[in-house]
């Protein structure tokens, strides 16, 4: 009977004790979600003068950005197209994302698999450092080295090869054009690969070792451990780790607004032509432009959410079901 009393004492006093910390984290959570529907909301409230003129279908399925603003407050001639900055975000986004995922997912192997110890160490922390800078550094150095560099090699082989049979990797090689959309894709490369590294090392090092060394018991080389069961079984992780980079590159501004081009209306027939995406449109057109203008930036903010949040979701269900599926092989 002392020792019943004694457990539900002991009970009781630990549940005080987590109390407060159940509270703060409840409250973190209660804040965090009022954060997001609160800037929901806002954006919303910016945007309500734009679909006074204009249906979203509208704005999402044209072309086009010029509006004027009458003395009597009137909107006249109002024609925003949010079509060529949604297809911008998305090329780029998945040119970085197709360079990306293959380098950052080797590159993880090596670390994991393949490197020694005493390299594995300082190359980790290397990645680590790149995925650190600033993307106005590298944007900086895309807009004056890289940028002119990938024009003269890789963009002149493609136009002037592939592109005599394909029209949207067509360009005159003569007259090249300073930014492009292949340019900002191959930058949000650059600054997203050290992320798909860090995430599918991750990913990689989950995987349970029972899994590696049954392998190698069986009389399996390291390559086709690799191939055979450390992939298969890191497969949904490893996607997840790209569709995490995707949304990284989605939301990029600085370094995509100094490389895609300025004031491009028009979905470009080309790839290696300027054009413009939802998050470089908003920081150079939104400090300048008039009120129902700020109305269709709002707007694009919208549309912005609109691909991140679902990305995010499927991000999410992607790392659980890997986490599951790692749980079960190793059980």
């Amino acid at each position: 009977m002392l020792k019943v009393s004694i457990n539900r004492s002991y009970q009781r006093s630990k549940l005080s004790g987590e109390t407060p910390f159940r509270v703060l984290t409840l409250g973190g959570v209660v804040v965090s979600a009022a954060v997001l529907v609160g800037l929901v909301v806002v954006i919303f409230q910016k945007s309500l003068i734009l679909w006074g003129v204009e249906a979203p279908l509208t704005f999402l399925t044209s072309t086009g950005w010029s509006g004027n603003v009458s003395d009597s407050g009137v909107v006249t001639d109002a024609n925003y197209g949010a079509l060529p900055m949604i297809w911008g975000t998305l090329v780029t986004s998945l040119i970085g994302v197709a360079i990306a995922a293959p380098i950052g997912i080797f590159t993880a192997i090596y670390l994991v698999e393949l490197a020694p110890r005493r390299l594995a160490v300082p190359l980790t922390f290397v990645v680590e450092i790149v995925a650190a800078i600033p993307s106005v550094v590298i944007g900086l150095w895309a807009l004056g080295d890289l940028s002119p560099r990938l024009r003269d090699s890789i963009e002149w082989w493609i136009a002037s090869s592939l592109g005599q049979v394909i029209p949207w990797l067509s360009e005159d090689p003569l007259q090249p054009s300073d930014t492009s959309v292949f340019r900002a894709g191959f930058v949000l490369a650059i600054m997203i690969t050290p992320m798909v590294a860090a995430v599918s090392r991750e990913v990689i090092r989950s995987v349970p070792q029972s899994l590696r060394e049954g392998m190698v018991g069986m009389g399996a080389t390291q390559w086709e451990t690799i191939r055979l069961v450390i992939l298969p079984t890191a497969r949904i992780g490893l996607i997840g780790a790209a569709l995490l980079a995707f949304g990284r590159a989605i939301g990029e501004t600085i370094a995509v607004r100094l490389v895609i081009g300025m004031n491009t209306t028009s979905v470009p027939d080309s790839l290696f032509r300027p054009g413009s995406s939802i998050a470089a449109q908003i920081a150079g057109a939104y400090g300048e432009g008039s009120i129902v203008e700020r109305g269709a930036l709002a707007g694009l903010g919208l549309a912005l959410f609109g691909l991140t949040i679902p990305l995010s979701v499927l991000v999410r269900l992607f790392m659980w079901r890997s986490a599951a599926k790692t749980n079960t092989r190793a059980s």
